[in-house]
């Protein structure tokens, strides 16, 4: 991986030095202007950690759909399929054009239903001498592919100013040693502050634990935890922005909803005590 990089005159223009969060009315919430072009500086890796069901994974597709350059923008997925991801685009009528890799689906077909094939072998009367002459066949992979090398690699390879979310970070953090997941993001996240890049990383809090979380709010420069609770009888959904580097001013807590036209949407800002 390089460790300079040069940006044409005209891409600096274009891009500019700060990025959308994702919103328009975040942006303006974050640096208390409307005719900011974004709130993130560019070269920022996000976290976004808390709750299932908290929003964090629409907030990340909302993310990958301000793309400036559909080209440089790439959705990873863990959890949903390219179908399910381009139902919810067009319900909200975001641009379809950007990349989207949906990894917990390849891993559903390449291993998956290789194992649900094996199984259905023994069951029929298969012994497991079969199963393993059948390995050299088309019915079982002589490897399980290393996802997590495969994500490293695809994130360090996009170009200059790019637009990147992962969601999420439990299918990496279930299927490999923790260590080597942090080693794996800490290039990442060197890749994205060389190329004035914005990434946005997605994990359950209930996946890490706090030694983990802290060498995610280390490795991050901006972290913002997503909280669902009950009040009454409603569901009450808040954004808690706990770590923006050199940023402190911008240590928030805001509450937001999901409507049909803008999806996650601010309602009240509180300033964190």
């Amino acid at each position: 991986m390089a460790t300079t990089a040069n940006f044409d005159s005209d891409d600096e223009e274009f891009y500019g030095e700060m990025a959308s969060i994702g919103s328009p009315k975040f942006d303006t919430i974050l640096t208390g202007s409307p005719l900011n072009n974004g709130s993130v500086p560019r070269g920022f890796t996000m976290l976004a950690i808390g709750n299932q069901g908290a929003g964090m994974d629409l907030f990340a597709k909302q993310f990958a759909a301000v793309a400036e350059d559909s080209e440089n923008t790439i959705l990873v997925s863990t959890a949903e399929s390219q179908a399910e991801i381009l139902s919810l685009y067009k319900r909200y009528d975001w641009p379809t054009d950007i990349m989207v890799r949906t990894m917990g689906e390849e891993y559903n077909q390449n291993v998956l239903e290789r194992d649900l094939q094996a199984s259905k072998f023994r069951l029929e009367g298969f012994s497991m001498e079969d199963i393993q002459r059948l390995a050299q066949t088309r019915f079982v992979e002589n490897e399980v592919h290393d996802y997590l090398t495969d994500l490293t690699s695809q994130m360090t390879s996009l170009p200059q100013y790019f637009r990147a979310a992962v969601d999420n970070l439990d299918f990496f953090f279930a299927r490999n040693d923790t260590s080597r997941v942090i080693s794996m993001l800490r290039m990442i996240q060197a890749h994205t502050q060389l190329q004035r890049g914005v990434l946005l990383l997605n994990v359950s809090s209930d996946m890490v634990d706090k030694s983990v979380e802290r060498q995610l709010y280390a490795i991050c420069d901006i972290v913002m935890e997503f909280e669902v609770g009950m009040l009454g009888t409603d569901f009450e959904t808040r954004m808690v922005i706990r770590k923006f580097r050199n940023g402190p001013e911008n240590l928030k807590a805001i509450s937001f909803r999901v409507t049909k036209d803008e999806a996650i949407t601010p309602e009240t800002v509180d300033r964190i005590a």
